[in-house]
């Protein structure tokens, strides 16, 4: 019986794909390619190659997005929201402020 136990640690050799990355960030998919395009994001790293030489997999190395981020991404609780009083006063307030949105 193998009684390790298993718990992801930071690994700086770990490379992250796409799918990873909007599964990791609170923000949507959309705004997840975007944030990829800027110019200060890390450079994604050919994973695989297909037999004719073009890339199939990319991915982008765990340390430097956590260094993007660490530079980059603004915490929630920094974010001043409005609160939505339609909310269910059982919600942390968190959890209730809605970001202002313009109107259409």
């Amino acid at each position: 019986m193998n009684t390790t136990a298993t718990t992801r640690h930071a690994d700086p050799d770990r490379f992250l794909t796409v799918p990873e990355l909007i599964e990791r960030w609170p923000i949507g998919r959309n705004s997840t390619y975007a944030l990829i395009k800027s110019p200060d994001f890390p450079r994604a790293l050919v994973l695989l190659r297909q037999a004719n030489g073009q890339p199939r997999s990319m991915g982008y190395r765990e340390a430097d997005i956590r260094a993007f981020e660490e530079a980059h991404m603004v915490h929630a609780s920094e974010l001043e929201l409005e609160p939505d009083e339609d909310a269910p006063a059982s919600l942390p307030p968190a959890k209730r402020a809605q970001p202002h949105r313009r109107a259409r």
